[in-house]
């Protein structure tokens, strides 16, 4: 009688790996999940932080909500740092009552898009720096020695008369020269303790570009305008809150097709721990054809359009640096 096992009793290396498996994920699906491990933040910030954005339950990181449109409109949330009291504000441009009265104040007709309202504010009990669009525009020359002309230039003041064919003053004011491009050299309006040139004093890029946890951001346009299809000019602002410090960032983007490129940097750089403030302002500017002999690609004038890129490769006309001490 032979002793061979019959076919149908036999069990094959497949089944009993697949056995095994099986058995695995049974046992380990009993087995409790382990909670999230905590991040500790590899430095301990003594400086006390108030802010009415939530923290994350497992990391302790401050969680910055995204905009929510709302009405009426509402400010951004604040932070405090220490002694240092953060501020922004966002709302809609400027109507027409607003724009009559910037205009009356300023001797010029503003920017086609103005947000007036929108302002950035810091303020320590012995310094403030305060960023608007009316300041800003304040410093805008009222009769340039090197005003810009281009063949578009007289119909962009034409188009603003007509804008204004009902103010007699508005229109009179519109055959006074000024820098239809917007430039302004504005640094933000100061008061308090008085800033101390020192070009040597520079912002320390290695501790901005840590992996630090951001308690507070935000960003904001002030003015705009597209000069008469012939351009555009834009001042903004971008602002930073880490738990040791804060970077501020205004910047004036004007292009003027064919004629040149410039960028108007001021950045504002707050170490709190040691109640130090750095203000710098870097300008940059090129002609238009020599920009766009560096463009490549089968769309030049999409990259001249692109702010950032345009910002690597303008040459640096001046920087000045300044600072603040607010510790006694």
């Amino acid at each position: 009688m032979s002793n061979r096992v019959p076919k149908y009793n036999r069990i094959d290396s497949f089944q009993i790996d697949a056995a095994r498996q099986m058995h695995q994920l049974t046992t380990s699906s009993r087995v409790p999940m382990r909670p999230p491990a905590l991040r500790t933040p590899e430095r301990e910030h003594k400086l006390p932080v108030s802010t009415d954005s939530p923290s994350c339950a497992s990391c302790g990181t401050v969680i910055t909500p995204g905009p929510v449109a709302t009405l009426p409109i509402k400010d951004t949330p604040s932070i405090k740092v220490g002694e240092f009291k953060i501020y922004t504000a966002r709302h809609p441009i400027l109507n027409a009552t607003e724009i009559d009265e910037f205009e009356s104040i300023l001797n010029l007709p503003v920017p086609e898009m103005i947000f007036g309202n929108n302002r950035v504010r810091i303020s320590h009990p012995r310094l403030e720096i305060d960023f608007c669009a009316l300041d800003a525009l304040k410093l805008v020359e009222s009769n340039p020695s090197n005003l810009i002309q281009v063949s578009y230039a007289s119909e962009w003041v034409k188009s603003r008369q007509h804008k204004h064919h009902n103010n007699s003053d508005v229109v009179l004011e519109m055959y006074k020269p000024f820098d239809w491009t917007y430039t302004t050299t504005y640094k933000g309006t100061v008061t308090g303790t008085a800033f101390t040139r020192d070009d040597e004093m520079k912002i320390p890029l290695e501790k901005l570009q840590r992996q630090d946890p951001i308690l507070f951001f935000d960003e904001m346009v002030l003015y705009e305008d597209e000069l008469g299809d012939n351009g555009i000019s834009v001042l903004s602002i971008k602002i930073r809150v880490m738990h040791s410090c804060l970077l501020l960032l205004q910047r004036l983007f004007v292009r003027v097709d064919n004629v040149l490129l410039r960028i108007f940097d001021t950045r504002v750089y707050i170490d709190f721990e040691n109640d130090l403030v750095i203000r710098e302002f870097k300008q940059q500017e090129i002609e238009y054809d020599k920009l766009f002999r560096l463009c490549t690609g089968n769309d030049p004038r999409k990259m001249m359009r692109d702010i950032n890129w345009c910002s690597q490769r303008l040459p640096v006309v001046k920087v000045e640096r300044e600072f603040a001490k607010l510790s006694i």
